[in-house]
């Protein structure tokens, strides 16, 4: 390993330390129905958001990998769903973000709102992240499946549209 690989890697890992929050607080805004819908669910537990993210993944992934391998139009489609389920796996870490900074502030016994929520849990889902090999290999997919079922279980029992204004959001 070269010095100007190290330098990438560290301003890679950089980088990726000051984009996710920014992203996760970003979408937990936009999305703040749907994020909130997600962690409440993630808050009751995770084992059904776990296994549901994992179907979920399945179902969209290997169709649209079978798509993108076809190419022409269907691989248009397939990096269409593969978008689709990228917009899933980023809205449920928001989600996780979110039921991690309430659960630090039940810790904490204070009471906070929820965009503090979202950036104290945004920053320690970052720093966790982060750390070689357990969060690179363990916690980031984990953390995907999680997102992904917290997300489609928050739309399938209807509490993820964003139909209402801001203030009834919360």
């Amino acid at each position: 390993m070269a010095i100007g690989d190290a330098i990438m890697f560290v301003g890679c890992l950089a980088g990726f330390m000051v984009a996710l929050p920014a992203l996760l607080i970003v979408l937990s805004l936009m999305l703040n129905r749907t994020t909130y819908a997600a962690a409440e669910r993630l808050h009751r537990g995770v084992w059904l958001p776990l296994i549901m993210g994992i179907v979920a993944f399945f179902v969209v992934a290997v169709p649209a990998s079978i798509l993108i391998s076809l190419g022409s139009v269907f691989q248009l489609m397939g990096v269409i769903l593969w978008l689709f389920l990228l917009t899933w796996t980023f809205t449920g870490w928001a989600a996780l973000a979110r039921m991690l900074g309430g659960r630090l502030s039940l810790m904490a016994e204070r009471r906070t709102s929820s965009m503090t929520e979202a950036v104290i849990g945004a920053l320690m889902l970052s720093f966790a992240i982060a750390f070689p090999f357990v969060g690179w290999f363990v916690l980031i997919p984990v953390c995907t499946m999680m997102g992904i079922g917290g997300t489609v279980i928050a739309f399938r029992s209807g509490n993820g549209d964003n139909t209402t204004p801001m203030a009834d959001a919360t």
